[in-house]
């Protein structure tokens, strides 16, 4: 039916999956020449291998959604013109040469783009983005460092001055960006791999400084905070921080140091393993934000450690306007009443410097 009359009827979307049917190359090549004979907006491909796509895909005028999805390389022509496209998804490609840059940069209309990048055949992977008009990046490498957990190195590089939203998943790499980022409004950050040069952490936190909502999850904290931050790091708008540490190596110190970089916090959310060392010398210098903007701190998976206890109660005793201490507390069995009684008496016998905090036990 795709090939009969194809100036006469319209299609919105095509959408193949191999897993759900056996399509050929052939057969897909035909297929999408005549869904862009239709002035198609929305084309969905999800194969096991990369399928041969026909140029004429790369200089659309009607499309405004593609994605793409198949392990190997995109064969990206040299000419790339897609003016109406707006959102555009990549999963487990290889990058090749400048491949990524120049789609990108076809896209004049792009808001939403989103990569996971599933190996490379030079053993370096290299993600250059420049779009003006980027309102939504999103940068998984997890697949990536899966695959190749030892030999892969990649390089980031970003100009897109009217991002709002940012995610990026798995190891810092060498990351470059050469626009400030001054209209984000929220990132969501996960390091899962631990990187000794810890400049490259530097460079990604400095390049999201303008941030209003911050999601910061890190297995090896050392990956950041292994030396003291740079002073001149600030988030000048950051109002909300969910921070979750899964290793066991983090110091209550170190987020107390970075509280110093937020000076209008208004909510902060913790989550992380049970405390090695915790305070291990009380901060000489209070962050300010604890003594005139944060409202409220949530702190999940609480679980009865002296460290954790002494991180809350410098806590309480500095956050002069604090609203809410949400407890949340961790899995436990056994006696679980008869423990979360006598946290719940605890946290309750601390010293507040707020006179208007109340503290929220969730079980």
């Amino acid at each position: 039916l795709l090939y009969i009359f194809p100036n006469q009827v319209s299609l919105e979307c095509f959408r193949v999956d191999d897993e759900v049917c056996d399509v050929d190359n052939l057969r897909l090549y035909g297929w999408i020449c005549a869904t862009l004979w239709r002035g198609v907006k929305e084309i969905e491909i999800y194969f096991e291998k990369s399928p041969m796509l026909p140029t004429q895909l790369f200089t659309s005028h009607s499309l405004v959604t593609l994605k793409l999805r198949f392990w190997g390389e995109i064969n990206v022509p040299t000419k790339v013109c897609l003016p109406n496209l707006r959102t555009l998804h990549l999963k487990v490609f290889t990058p090749s040469n400048d491949s990524v840059f120049r789609l990108v940069s076809g896209c004049l209309a792009l808001e939403d783009l989103l990569m996971v990048p599933g190996g490379s055949s030079l053993g370096k992977t290299a993600v250059n983005i420049h779009s003006p008009s980027l309102k939504r990046l999103v940068l998984d490498f997890h697949v990536l460092l899966t695959k190749f957990p030892n030999d892969i190195d990649y390089v980031v590089k970003i100009n897109a001055p009217n991002l709002e939203c940012f995610e990026y998943n798995d190891s810092v790499g060498d990351f470059f960006t050469l626009s400030s980022m001054k209209l984000l409004e929220e990132a969501d950050i996960l390091i899962s791999r631990y990187q000794e040069d810890e400049r490259n952490a530097t460079r990604l936190l400095q390049a999201i400084c303008n941030v209003q909502s911050l999601f910061l999850s890190i297995i090896e904290a050392e990956t950041v905070f292994r030396s003291r931050l740079d002073p001149v790091l600030i988030f000048p708008s950051l109002v909300f921080l969910d921070f979750c540490n899964e290793g066991d190596d983090w110091q209550g110190t170190w987020l107390v140091e970075f509280l110093h970089c937020l000076p209008h916090l208004k909510k902060l959310v913790l989550t992380f393993a049970t405390p090695r060392r915790g305070l291990k010398s009380l901060p000489k210098t209070v962050p300010s934000c604890l003594l005139f903007d944060l409202e409220e701190i949530e702190i999940l998976r609480f679980e009865e450690d002296e460290h954790m206890f002494e991180l809350v109660g410098f806590f309480l005793s500095h956050a002069l306007v604090l609203k809410n201490l949400v407890i949340n507390f961790a899995g436990k069995v056994g006696e679980e009443y008869q423990w979360r009684l006598s946290v719940k008496e605890r946290l309750l016998s601390l010293s507040m410097g707020s006179k208007t905090c109340e503290i929220v036990f969730c079980h």
